[in-house]
């Protein structure tokens, strides 16, 4: 079976701890594409979506991915929670299967995972004060999204029913033959609005059919954003965790614990502040109460990609710190006191030794 279509390469980076959206839209007034969903499809109150990102337009070189090739132009994603997505994308007129060998060249494509690093760089560099707290992360994440259409006259259930082996092996970016269970699990998670339409999405790609998907590659590219940012998150978490159970057991010296003690609980605190204004962010990073569809097909995604789990495991982080935080807190309550005691004892002792020194 031919299809064609589009295939999509996101590559998402953390760029620092937030993104003033419209200093970047002053900075690139010229490449800026505007809203983050083109228009409400599926119900009024869609149309007030808040923004939370702008896509940017730029040029490059076209990269060869088997015997495709991207396009040269190359979308920036760059969203108000300190993330930016890089997407590629290339033209698909080809058999289905062919798409399997094109899934299995984008899984670590050097090329491509090298070209949207440089351009997450020079975006840190060319947005400046626009992003607070600038840093490329080392961490990266991306996905990729088949936009296709059938033949004329196909049904969509035949992806399922005839060539179920095939799209899950795209899913998979496996090339190999897969079990019937992991053909089952690839297929499991889907959505469609119209018959002639579906969304079939795995953890490593998404397959979408219809006539015009933009808004459900919208979607999934937000999930993909949240996924980098909890998983970098939580590993910020983790370290401050290590670090706040040494400062913890850190054996000094009562004078030398009060200062170091404070800068620990200093950092623990800006720890705590930034990870659950973060965390707000990007879990609030798209509203869909109006757009029923939509707002099911985010949840598809999300649990695919287990973001509730995500969600958990911070939120268990969060407790950790604050309980480490607490016990930091009170012990250096208790020093104080314990140091405040021993001046006060001091001082008596001095005040009572006064007399009978001016005496002799």
């Amino acid at each position: 079976m031919r299809v064609t279509g589009t295939c999509y390469m996101y590559f998402t980076f953390d760029v620092g701890f937030a993104v003033g959206l419209a200093q970047v839209e002053r900075l690139v007034a010229e490449e800026s594409l505007g809203q983050t969903f083109k228009r409400p499809r599926r119900a009024p109150e869609a149309s007030l979506l808040p923004r939370h990102a702008t896509r940017l337009l730029q040029r490059g070189e076209a990269i060869k991915v088997g015997r495709f090739e991207t396009d040269p132009s190359v979308e920036i994603t760059v969203w108000e929670f300190g993330a930016a997505t890089v997407t590629y994308r290339a033209a698909i007129d080809a058999e289905l299967s062919e798409l399997v060998p094109l899934a299995d060249e984008l899984w670590d494509h050097a090329a491509l995972m090298g070209d949207s690093r440089r351009r997450a760089q020079q975006l840190v560099l060319a947005l400046g004060s626009a992003i607070d707290k600038p840093a490329l992360s080392e961490r990266f994440e991306d996905y990729v999204v088949f936009d296709v259409r059938l033949p004329e006259g196909t049904p969509v259930t035949v992806l399922r029913e005839e060539h179920g082996a095939t799209v899950a092996s795209i899913l998979r970016a496996e090339p190999q033959l897969l079990a019937q269970e992991e053909i089952a699990d690839a297929l499991s998670v889907h959505c469609a609005y119209l018959p002639n339409e579906i969304v079939l999405i795995d953890w490593f790609a998404a397959l979408l059919v219809g006539d015009d998907m933009e808004d459900e590659r919208r979607v999934l590219e937000i999930a993909v954003a949240e996924l980098l940012e909890l998983r970098y998150l939580d590993e910020q978490l983790d370290r401050g965790i290590e670090d706040a159970h040494r400062a913890l057991h850190k054996s000094r010296s009562a004078f030398t614990a009060l200062s170091t003690r404070g800068g620990d609980l200093n950092r623990i605190a800006q720890l705590q502040a930034d990870a659950a204004v973060l965390f707000e962010g990007v879990d609030n990073a798209l509203k869909l109460l109006g757009d029923q569809y939509l707002a099911r097909l985010y949840r598809a995604a999300a649990g695919r990609f287990h973001l509730p789990d995500w969600n958990t495991s911070l939120e268990r982080n969060l407790r950790v710190l604050d309980g480490i935080y607490e016990k930091l807190a009170t012990r250096a309550q208790s020093l104080r006191m314990e140091l405040l005691e021993l001046v006060i004892i001091v001082l008596i002792a001095v005040s009572s030794a006064i007399p009978f020194l001016i005496g002799h």
